[in-house]
């Protein structure tokens, strides 16, 4: 833990809250807008539908962005593979894996152990593109899967929340990205708003304390 040590938890922590206060504020703004008192309703559905749009914009792009920082947090910190969580051993040695499928012969998957123990000793630092990828539809699914890429526990909360995260932000902004005239009001943006900014918080505030813990390590 002496390489994780080294460097400033406080500083990671300060870079997400500055992130979610961003995103925060304009959500915020959204919200204002929807409910402006006796609307234009051609206007407020314009309105509407960009935020719909938004609200998962800032949901894929904290958790993208959120968790990206977080591998760099731990490339920063120059910790031997071996004793990181297994999530990151494999995102290091995947590339060994990709090439050992070609060929089952046993002289192929000894080559494969040798490099995976050599490698094991090496100092992690890999691109979060090798753990974070939400495949620009951030589903229930998908958010999951980054969250063990991670080595991060599958909180309640994100089971629980899986069909509003599938329906009232991937879906609807599906809808509205691709062009389908559906209509939105006030309620729908604050349901989705509030929702998101819950998944939000909830994940920050499990990547800010797996640093401060250092619930990456072994």
């Amino acid at each position: 833990m002496s390489g994780a040590a080294a460097l400033d938890s406080s500083k990671f922590v300060e870079a997400i809250d500055r992130q979610l206060a961003h995103r925060k504020v304009e959500l915020s703004n959204l919200l204002l807008m929807v409910r402006e008192e006796n609307p234009d309703p051609a206007r407020l559905s314009c309105f509407a539908r960009s935020a719909i749009v938004l609200t998962y914009a800032h949901w894929e792009g904290f958790v993208k962005q959120g968790s990206g920082a977080y591998v760099k947090y731990i490339n920063g910190a120059k910790i031997k593979v071996s004793d990181l969580k297994f999530p990151f051993q494999a995102a290091y040695v995947s590339s060994a894996f990709k090439r050992a499928t070609q060929s089952g012969k046993s002289r192929h998957l000894g080559e494969l152990l040798e490099e995976i123990d050599r490698r094991r000793g090496e100092i992690f630092s890999i691109s979060p593109d090798r753990c974070v990828d939400t495949e620009s539809n951030l589903s229930s699914k998908v958010f999951m899967e980054i969250v063990q890429g991670v080595g991060l526990d599958v909180l309640p909360l994100y089971e629980m929340r899986s069909a509003f995260i599938d329906q009232r932000l991937v879906y609807a902004r599906n809808q509205v990205a691709h062009g389908e005239l559906v209509s939105f009001d006030a309620l729908d943006v604050e349901d989705r708003v509030k929702g998101a900014l819950k998944l939000i918080d909830t994940y920050a505030d499990q990547l800010k304390t797996a640093v401060v813990d250092g619930a990456f390590m072994q």
